[in-house]
């Protein structure tokens, strides 16, 4: 603890020097001064000083006009005032400037030893509560980046983050509750939101996550009995689409799983929630949804519109495959019928479509293996029938400017590519994949575009972004390494740490180490 003491009574101020250095606490005397001036002047050149021990009467500033600096200028330090009896009264004046406390006339080693004790474990305190803090900060961060598919096969995870569901939970069915929001939330906002989810869940075992990839709240709810769990979860479900919008201001989508039991069926649980949710594309937001299995689905896109569509790509016919493209998303039956199914299954059509382009063949082997869309992760990116249909409108006006040998809208795919490295780097992703399964391109042009765009290759642009998530994982989450690696797309633990000593020139455990951070 360093200590500056100010006191314009030359003998007064040396004994109290003396008592500090013998006082048997660790103190280091970092000065000591005449008056408040040369205190001021000290501190500003030597600002890490722990405590001020002034005298409340001195010439050019006092000690009272001192603390008030001192507050204003170092909240940080404390200051003790000695004072005589006759003083006191006026002393206590200073409560308003956080002065720590008061020491009497004349001034004895213990009273004094028991002021810097008060400061040192009040000090303490503060510290701990930063701590709890940081690491509760810590921990809801960690929540925020994982997963349900992570949860559900990692019980080390099940087991640190989902504290709330008891032990007997086992034995009890559950349902997940899926809720997503159309717009932006803040900190407090994603609390409230879980608070109030737990809260009207109608059960004590259960937990909420919001899971930061997604975008998506998810709740976890325990109960006896089936049936009774389905009006309990669509009474909190139906309460939550209100309270939400009063919440953020922004509408809000959600859907019920069925029940299940045990935690080997949570990610199909989840499953069935995307599901559901999706057919907010269909139906509209403030909803809920949920999931009865799948429906016979309206068929998929009717002869001639696959003729017509087929025929205006061999021409490069951009507005004609357009017109195929609205009539689409505009069918009565399948706007009406209300299907996520149907819908997923015409826009694999259309992929189909465009993959048989691409690789010039009519060939009618089954094109869904080749295409990287999929219900669970593409089709629940999207939040609106729009979003859909322009992504579909973008990738026929790709393909047609290709042909006619041109690329307006190269740095759109870019962009695109480089959102769905954010979205899905913890999967296996590759460019030829990208290019051959989801934009239909030759992957040696979509290599030298990306690098064109970007400035880097696209295999070195997804290290550095795995690494780089990583590292924000050590500092800013409890999570181990290993969960960390697997995470961020590593199946081997030991290449993710050689891959990330070889950029940041230590491991991940000594990086975490730098900071003063240890594993959970």
């Amino acid at each position: 603890m360093k200590v500056l003491v100010a006191d314009d009574e030359f003998y007064a101020r040396k004994a109290l020097v003396k008592m500090l250095n013998d006082i048997g606490l660790e103190v280091e005397v970092a000065a000591d001064v005449e008056t408040g001036k040369e205190a001021v002047e000290f501190l500003a050149g030597n600002p890490d000083v722990d405590v001020v021990v002034t005298d409340i009467r001195m010439p050019e500033m006092d000690g009272l006009k001192l603390a008030e600096y001192v507050h204003r200028e170092y909240p940080e330090i404390a200051v003790v005032i000695e004072t005589g009896y006759a003083d006191f009264k006026y002393a206590r004046q200073a409560i308003q400037y956080s002065v720590r406390d008061y020491i009497t006339k004349p001034i004895g080693k213990e009273n004094l030893k028991s002021a810097l004790l008060n400061i040192e474990k009040s000090r303490q305190r503060e510290e701990k509560k930063v701590k709890d803090r940081i690491q509760e900060s810590a921990f809801e961060i960690s929540k925020e980046q994982l997963s349900i598919q992570e949860l559900a096969q990692n019980p080390e995870l099940q087991e640190q983050f989902m504290g709330g569901c008891p032990e007997y939970a086992a034995s009890l069915c559950y349902r997940v509750l899926l809720m997503q929001v159309d717009g932006e939330t803040s900190y407090p906002q994603k609390e409230e939101i879980k608070r109030r989810l737990r809260e009207e869940a109608g059960t004590q075992a259960c937990e909420a996550f919001y899971f930061k990839n997604n975008r998506e709240y998810v709740l976890l709810a325990y109960y006896e009995d089936a049936s009774a769990s389905l009006h309990s979860l669509k009474s909190c479900a139906n309460s939550a689409l209100a309270w939400s919008k009063a919440v953020t201001g922004c509408s809000a989508s959600i859907s019920l799983s069925r029940c299940h039991q045990g935690m080997g069926e949570l990610y199909d649980a989840y499953k069935e929630a995307v599901y559901a949710i999706s057919q907010r594309l269909l139906q509209g937001w403030d909803h809920v949804y949920v999931y009865n299995g799948e429906r016979d689905s309206v068929p998929a896109l009717s002869q001639q519109d696959e003729i017509g569509l087929q025929k205006a790509l061999g021409n490069s016919d951009c507005r004609g495959a357009e017109q195929v493209i609205c009539r689409i998303f505009e069918d009565p039956e399948l706007l009406q019928n209300g299907d996520i199914y149907g819908l997923y299954r015409r826009i694999i059509s259309v992929l189909s479509i465009l993959n048989r382009h691409y690789h010039r063949s009519d060939s009618p082997s089954d094109d869904r293996v080749l295409l990287m869309f999929s219900r669970r992760y593409d089709l629940y990116n999207f939040k609106h029938m729009s979003e859909l249909e322009n992504y579909l409108l973008g990738m026929v006006r790709e393909i047609c400017c290709q042909a006619q040998g041109g690329m307006e809208n190269s740095s759109d795919i870019i962009r695109e590519i480089t959102e769905y490295i954010s979205r899905s780097y913890q999967y296996d992703i590759s460019l030829q994949d990208l290019a051959e399964k989801k934009y239909f391109m030759n992957v040696s042009y979509l290599s030298r575009l990306f690098k064109a765009n970007v400035g880097k290759t696209f295999s070195k642009y997804l290290i550095e972004y795995r690494l780089e998530k990583s590292r924000e994982l050590l500092e800013q989450t409890i999570l181990k390494v290993s969960d960390i690696a697997t995470h961020v797309g590593y199946n081997d633990v030991s290449h993710y740490i050689q891959s990330f000593r070889k950029v940041y020139g230590m491991t991940p455990e000594e990086y975490r180490s730098s900071l003063g951070r240890t594993e959970a």
